[in-house]
């Protein structure tokens, strides 16, 4: 046999490891995903059952203030702070449910990133929100010097809302810019 040349065996399996190549890199990145998907999952079961815990420890704590007579609005406003970060904790356990473990792809379109950062970020205003005006409430009685706090996260909730609504906007006008672009490059096409 000549230097450089190869005999037809040992072609034939360089050929066989190349091709099983692209199967190898499939198959790990096939674990790969169902690995994340599964980490995701279990990452939304852990936050589902905090939140259930936060729901049940309100309740039980609406409960408590509710029967006895002594009780201040305090406890009423923490049990109310409590459900609502619960029920943020467990909105974000939903999505995350439903974005990464049973959709299992990618945001592909633009659409569809703007719907999922758009949810996740309402989710995010409200809670702000309504933990800035909890303690606007339980602290205005008790300490009023500490109003700053609650102000300064209905502050952030406002940035956050009006941030959202720019990015609503740039998103809108981006989608709009590819469809015509898309629908000029489709009438440009010869038939």
């Amino acid at each position: 046999m000549t230097p450089g040349k190869q005999s037809p065996e040992t072609a034939s399996d360089n050929r066989d490891r190349e091709s099983s190549r692209p199967q190898l890199f499939h198959r790990i990145a096939d674990v790969f995903i169902i690995g994340a998907a599964a980490f995701y999952a279990l990452a939304a079961l852990a936050m589902a059952s905090v939140s259930l815990g936060l729901i049940t420890l309100s309740v039980f704590r609406l409960y408590t203030a509710i029967a006895t007579p002594e009780s201040s609005e305090t406890v009423l406003l923490d049990a109310v702070s409590s459900l609502v970060i619960s029920v943020a904790v467990l909105d974000v356990a939903k999505y995350v449910m439903e974005e990464e473990v049973l959709r299992s792809r990618e945001l592909r379109r633009p659409r569809e990133a703007r719907e999922a950062v758009t949810k996740f970020m309402v989710i995010i205003a409200l809670v702000v929100s309504i933990e800035g005006i909890v303690l606007v409430f339980e602290l205005g009685r008790s300490h009023p010097e500490l109003l700053l706090y609650p102000i300064m996260l209905l502050c952030v909730s406002v940035i956050i809302v009006v941030g959202l609504g720019v990015f609503q906007r740039l998103s809108l006008k981006s989608e709009q810019h590819l469809k015509r672009e898309a629908d000029d490059a489709a009438a440009a096409k010869p038939l």
